[in-house]
């Protein structure tokens, strides 16, 4: 609900800050493949140790321990899409369909609905990962925010709304292969998807497919391995992801036009959660120069604690999780439409 003449674009914000920063920040920082290669080496051993071992207990904790593994693939993942690490296509493409491949993500649907779609629309009526205005209640959408949003309306916190990321995915991915702009009603948005798009899309849906039934047999096609090889760790590291993603957009209003810092929420962890997850937790920084080296995001927050302190929203991840539980099911509608009022620009964190 925030007017639209208060808003400014990513380009006023980075005209002030970019020039008090150093070259090297915008360039891409290939060590980051180090981590990639370090998280496939983790993901590999415990492919092996969950095949061959007979303790129940070990596989169960590997599984986790993949999950992690696989989260951290899903924060370089997305830094890698960005060009934030290479931006060879030769090497990024196949690195990219390993990295999103491993948790059952097509590429080309991740940089559909993120890349092309969420970061020029965040938080407006077109961002395909904004909450639900009160206008889209359906039954349906009401059951489901209540299973996988936090708010003040879903039940006992319960935890499924962690596995939103995976119930995502599969929403965005039906809605991709349905015909035209058909679209199911839980999805927020459907971007375009021409003809091409699909056929890729549904190229990578069967390289993807076929190393599962890979998986399937090296697990000797027992069931429980495999489960605890896979799907597990799939909702493992949804579950890691979406305390970021959760904090990151669902606590700033719907504006009429995107606006980086009204429309994101920046959250603190401890320091060895930034190193581990590639300082996502710095995701205003992030949308204000989404193909920076995340290395230099505690250097722009630091500016934009200094420049914008009355528009730059960052939180304790704590007290950002306690706010989250306590908003409106549905999202106010932006201030520009008729029938709304007008609301003072959100208060930054101490």
């Amino acid at each position: 609900m925030i007017p639209a003449y208060q808003l400014k674009s990513a380009s006023e914000y980075a005209a002030v800050v970019r020039p008090l920063l150093p070259r090297e920040a915008f360039r891409p920082d290939p060590r980051h493949l180090f981590r990639i290669l370090a998280h496939l080496t983790i993901i590999l051993a415990g492919y092996l140790l969950i095949r061959d071992t007979n303790s129940l207990w070990v596989a169960v904790l590997t599984s986790v321990v993949l999950g992690h593994s696989q989260a951290c693939f899903v924060f370089l993942g997305h830094d890698l899409t960005h060009n934030a690490i290479v931006k060879d296509a030769r090497l990024r493409r196949p690195l990219e369909l390993l990295i999103w491949g491993l948790n059952l993500i097509p590429p080309s649907l991740w940089f559909r609905i993120h890349n092309q779609n969420h970061h020029p629309s965040t938080n407006t009526l077109e961002d395909t990962d904004r909450v639900y205005r009160a206008c889209e209640e359906t039954a349906v959408n009401r059951i489901y925010s209540r299973l996988f949003h936090p708010n003040r309306k879903t039940p006992l916190r319960h935890p499924f709304v962690l596995v939103h990321f995976v119930t995502y995915i599969i929403r965005h991915l039906v809605a991709a292969l349905m015909p035209g702009n058909r679209k199911p009603s839980l999805v927020t948005f459907k971007p375009h998807y021409s003809p091409g798009l699909k056929r890729h899309l549904l190229a990578e849906l069967a390289i993807i497919g076929g190393f599962q039934v890979a998986l399937w047999f090296f697990f000797r096609g027992t069931w429980w391995r495999y489960v605890l090889a896979v799907p597990v760790p799939i909702i493992v590291a949804s579950c890691v992801a979406m305390v970021y993603l959760f904090t990151n957009h669902f606590l700033n209003p719907l504006c009429e036009k995107t606006d980086p810092l009204i429309a994101t929420t920046s959250v603190e962890v401890p320091r060895i959660f930034d190193w581990l997850h590639d300082n996502n937790s710095y995701h205003t920084e992030h949308h204000l120069f989404p193909g920076m080296n995340p290395r230099y995001y505690p250097l722009v927050s630091k500016l934009l604690r200094e420049h914008f302190p009355d528009r730059y929203n960052r939180l304790p991840i704590a007290e950002a999780w306690r706010q989250i539980w306590a908003q409106d099911e549905f999202i106010s509608e932006p201030d520009s439409l008729p029938g709304t009022r007008t609301a003072a620009l959100p208060m930054a964190a101490e």
